[in-house]
């Protein structure tokens, strides 16, 4: 029982990864129908701008003397504060000079939601090296800040991670229901075309989504550097099960995309920890080959048809 708990505990990280991940890719799809393929790379950009935060005037840290306000090193919670903010801008900048261009054609949007992700790589490791990079969690991480419970340990940064991104997730779902930003956003997830019509400024409001979900991604970026570490391949293993997540709801649904963030992360777990020849590599295989079967049978995800059709309003 105790291994179970344990697992579960676990577990729980890298699900708030995983949901937020996914939830960024749903909203991106609703707005645009564009799969986003670089928001992973997105979201590790966010880790990198958090370093170069968290810096100073360190000359081994790339920019860190010009995008750092009197070369004075910030505190990890604001380093991940800006970097959220720059994630923002940096995904309103994006939707505005590529993905806006090619409205309507999806096959070369996302061929170059796939550029973005090999240019951001490419970037990083320019400008950064392939080196890990330190950053730290702005939770507690000392082998004395945790709780036990039933034997299994229960840190305190996988409790502030989860309860962050869980806060997040909420915040934005209050929003799109109860305020006009929000009532347009799903009005023109519903009917473009109509939106615009009533008076609704549509490209404005999609450029918005863009910029929350890269906000989002960014947000779980620089949260998951403190269990991770930072460097240029740290979120393709999480995109690819934030995909899966995504698919479970036909990549319209936050809410089943939420769901499938954190039961993608308890299988991970429950696999690798119960089953001796099952790895991490193998764990993504099987993440993938979910992903594969769900599009195959149902490609609307685990939703109605007639939710699917209706662009989904759980």
């Amino acid at each position: 029982m105790t291994l179970f708990l344990q697992r579960v505990f676990d577990s729980f990280a890298n699900g708030s990864a995983y949901a937020a991940l996914a939830v960024a890719i749903s909203m991106v799809f609703r707005s645009t129908g564009v799969l986003n393929l670089a928001q992973g790379q997105m979201a590790m950009l966010s880790a990198y701008i958090a370093v170069v935060f968290t810096a100073g005037a360190d000359p081994g840290v790339a920019f860190s003397g010009w995008l750092t306000p009197f070369a004075t090193p910030w505190p990890i919670w604001a380093a991940v504060a800006g970097a959220v903010v720059v994630s923002a801008a940096v995904g309103a900048l994006l939707e505005y000079t590529v993905i806006r261009p090619m409205r309507g054609d999806p096959v070369p949007t996302i061929g170059a939601t796939l550029g973005l992700y090999l240019l951001i790589g490419v970037f990083v490791v320019k400008h950064f090296g392939g080196r890990q990079r330190f950053l730290g969690s702005p939770f507690p991480q000392e082998h004395t800040d945790r709780f036990i419970i039933g034997g299994a340990r229960l840190w305190f940064d996988t409790i502030g991670l989860t309860l962050t991104m869980l806060a997040a997730i909420g915040l934005l779902a209050l929003i799109q229901r109860t305020t006009k930003v929000g009532l347009a956003f799903r009005a023109i997830t519903s009917n473009r075309d109509s939106s615009a019509l009533v008076g609704i400024r549509v490209e404005w409001v999609v450029m918005g989504g863009w910029a929350v979900a890269a906000a989002l991604g960014g947000l779980a970026g620089g949260l998951i550097a403190g269990e991770l570490n930072v460097r240029p391949d740290m979120m393709e293993r999480l995109l690819i099960f934030g995909l899966a997540a995504a698919t479970l709801g036909g990549l319209r649904s936050p809410a089943l995309a939420l769901a499938g963030g954190y039961l993608f992360a308890f299988a991970e777990t429950m696999m690798a920890g119960y089953v001796g020849f099952i790895d991490s590599q193998v764990t993504l295989v099987w993440a993938l080959g979910v992903l594969i079967v769900v599009l195959s049978v149902r490609p609307s995800g685990l939703l109605s048809r007639k939710a699917a059709r209706e662009g989904l309003r759980t």
